[in-house]
């Protein structure tokens, strides 16, 4: 057999042997990009992936019609996770392994997106979280997830604890906190923040599950510590009713509320009841703004959502939807010959990088990959959010951290 025969026979076994050395990425053709993404449409978080959802759809829509990604159109697949762990993992081994998808979208809440990290870091599938706030997602750092838009839950309790102790000039708070990942991280890093920096403990910390209609206990208990400020670690369906039932039973401090808790549906659902609550919002601006930047997207989210519900788009239409352009420049960076590993080198150079003022700045490096940092609080006045005039002043010891790595 001449040499040249031999080297092909040799490489033709060695590719028999290990199938996966001939092909390429999967989801990657000619003309298309094949995304996986995944939220909950159905359950006591569903409004988490309706908003998701629609965002990401009005960025694929805006993208694909200005040419797509180096000549690729975005095809997303969406699975409804339900707010479960078991389904979330269900949902995307069938993206990654049935529909062959080239990365995976997390539209979803902390607790799903928990369960389908091991997953994808064996895979080394790149997973780009919008919504999750968990730390898992982030720490230990791993190359291949990344953190998008929300602002992790450690950074929160830090906010939260100069927020209340420097600005109200509180020392007696109350927090009510729902068992999900998301409530339970932000309540336990309020806790841990208050103590370590300010020498304050909670008065009370009492439980729910999302989902839950009636809060009278937790608030009777919340009443008798006598509290000067009730947090609200939780979502906006239950903040909703948790203020509407505690002005009935005629509580009357002042609420403060979670990451996922600034919402206008909250406005219309407790009307006078609203006022004076306030939360923490992670985007420039919110979505009643008459800025320039944010008309635009209203209108064009309204085109393609005709008929919406009370209080979209909110702050997850606006997440998924920055994050979905955040994604596709990564995809745009790492060029025409696209591999999974190209994508996260490129994700890497996002530093600063946004594509409008709905969306805030990335700030990934090749040492951290978490994508957001900015938060500032609302308050309801006169029916409307309103931005209070606060800028933290404690220096981060998550940002120190990071810088030391």
């Amino acid at each position: 057999m001449k040499p040249h025969a031999i080297i092909v026979a040799f490489l033709g076994l060695a590719l028999w042997l290990n199938p996966m050395a001939s092909r390429a990425d999967d989801g990657i053709t000619s003309d298309t990009i094949r995304i996986g993404a995944h939220g909950p449409l159905t359950g006591p978080a569903a409004f988490v992936g309706l908003g998701s959802r629609a965002g990401m759809e009005l960025a694929v829509q805006q993208i694909n019609a200005a040419g797509g990604v180096n000549g690729r159109k975005l095809q997303v697949l969406y699975e409804d996770d339900g707010n479960s762990p078991a389904k979330a993992l269900a949902a995307v081994k069938k993206l990654v392994e049935q529909d062959k998808v080239f990365m995976i979208l997390g539209l979803s809440a902390s607790n799903p997106t928990i369960g389908v990290l091991d997953y994808l870091k064996e895979a080394k599938v790149p997973g780009y979280f919008s919504i999750a706030s968990a730390p898992q997602v982030t720490h230990p750092y791993n190359r291949y997830l990344f953190r998008g838009a929300a602002t992790e839950s450690a950074r929160y309790g830090e906010l939260y604890s100069e927020f209340l102790t420097q600005f109200l000039q509180v020392k007696r708070i109350a927090i009510l906190s729902s068992t999900d990942e998301n409530g339970k991280n932000e309540g336990d890093n309020l806790t841990r923040y208050l103590a370590k920096w300010y020498d304050i403990k909670p008065v009370t910390r009492a439980e729910f599950r999302l989902g839950d209609k009636d809060f009278t206990p937790q608030l009777l208990q919340a009443r008798g510590t006598d509290p000067e400020v009730i947090v609200l670690d939780t979502a906006a369906p239950e903040a909703t009713i948790i203020i509407r039932q505690a002005r009935e039973l005629g509580i009357r401090q002042p609420f403060f509320g979670g990451g996922a808790t600034v919402d206008n549906a909250l406005i219309a659902a407790d009307g006078l009841f609203a006022e004076g609550f306030m939360g923490p919002w992670s985007v420039p601006l919110f979505p009643d703004s008459q800025d320039p930047a944010m008309v635009k997207f209203r209108d064009a989210w309204t085109q393609l959502n005709p008929n919406p519900p009370k209080g979209r788009p909110n702050l997850f239409d606006l997440w998924s939807y920055g994050d979905t352009y955040d994604v596709a420049e990564g995809l745009r960076r790492a060029g025409p010959d696209l591999t999974r590993e190209k994508l996260v080198d490129a994700l890497e150079t996002l530093a600063n990088y946004r594509i409008s003022e709905v969306a805030s700045p990335r700030t990934f490096t090749s040492w951290h990959h978490i994508g957001n940092f900015q938060t500032h609080i609302m308050v309801v006045l006169g029916q409307h959010w309103v931005p209070l005039a606060w800028t933290p002043t404690h220096p981060s010891e998550i940002l120190n951290d990071l810088k030391k790595q």
